[in-house]
C-alpha cells in the first residue's frame, strides 16, 4: 500500500465537503482471478502519462479509506463483512459484533461514496470493488471486464506464483467466490446480468494489445 496514495485519497475525499464539479473521465476494471487487472491498470497509467494525462489507479486503498472513515479495522471490514460466507458460530458472532456498531448499509454506502468521488473527480482507474455498480449513472466512464478460461488462468497463476496447478485452481475458485460475494453486497444481479462496455479475453490478447483496445474504445466514445 502506498503511503503517498493514501495521503492523496485523504486529501481528495476529506479535504473537500462539496461534491466534485468535474465528471470523469474514469475507468472501472472488473476481473476474474488470474487476469491481473492491477498490472494492466499500472501500465495504462504509464501510457496516459506518456500522453501527459495524469491518471492514477485505486484498488485496496478504497477499503483502507472506507475502514478509516468508519473507524474500523480494515481486515475486519474485508474478511468478516465483505468476504465472509461462513456459517460457523465463531464467524457469526464476529460478524454480529461488527454490525452492532456499523450496519451493512453504512459500510456499503461509504465504499460507494469513495468510489463515486474518485470517478467524478476523474482520471481514475478503479480496480474491482464493484466499481461498475457504484459508478452507475456517472457519464464519461468506461466499464471493462477482464475474463479468461479457467485452464488459462490456472496455468498463468501457477507460473506467476510458483504453485502447483491444483493449488492455483483452488486459489482462483476461492477468490472468484469472494469477489462474487463482495459484488452481491452492492447488487443482487448476477454478473451475467451486469452489462460492461467492454469485455476482453486476456487469454487471446496481451496487455499491450488490451491497452490499445481500451485506448481506441475511449477515443471512439469521446472519453479521451
Amino acid at each position: 500500500m502506498s503511503t503517498n496514495l493514501i495521503a492523496y485519497l485523504s486529501e481528495r475525499y476529506y479535504g473537500q465537503k462539496k461534491e466534485p464539479t468535474g465528471i470523469g473521465p474514469f475507468i472501472t476494471l472488473s476481473r476474474e482471478t488470474g487476469c491481473n487487472a492491477t498490472t494492466l491498470a499500472s501500465e495504462l497509467v504509464k501510457t496516459f502519462r506518456k500522453k501527459e494525462q495524469h491518471w492514477h489507479f485505486v484498488n485496496k486503498e478504497i477499503l483502507d479509506k472506507s475502514a478509516e472513515k468508519l473507524h474500523l479495522d480494515r481486515h475486519k471490514l474485508e474478511h468478516e463483512f465483505l468476504f465472509s460466507k461462513s456459517n460457523t458460530m465463531d464467524d457469526i458472532i464476529k460478524a454480529m459484533s461488527l454490525r452492532y456498531f456499523k450496519n451493512d448499509k453504512k459500510i456499503r454506502d461509504t465504499i460507494s461514496d469513495i468510489i463515486r468521488y474518485e470517478a467524478q473527480k476523474g482520471h481514475a482507474i478503479i480496480v474491482g470493488r464493484a466499481g461498475v455498480i457504484s459508478t452507475e449513472g456517472i457519464p464519461n466512464g468506461l466499464n471493462i471486464r477482464l475474463v479468461a478460461p479457467l485452464n488459462w488462468r490456472i496455468k498463468w497463476l501457477s507460473q506467476q506464483k510458483m504453485m502447483g496447478e491444483k493449488e492455483a485452481e483452488n486459489y482462483i475458485l476461492e477468490n472468484d467466490r469472494k469477489r462474487e460475494f463482495f459484488r452481491q453486497q452492492f447488487s443482487e444481479k448476477d454478473i451475467s446480468k451486469i452489462y460492461f462496455d467492454l469485455v476482453i479475453n486476456m487469454a487471446t490478447f496481451s496487455h499491450k494489445e488490451a491497452i490499445r483496445i481500451i485506448l481506441d474504445t475511449m477515443e471512439m466514445k469521446g472519453i479521451l
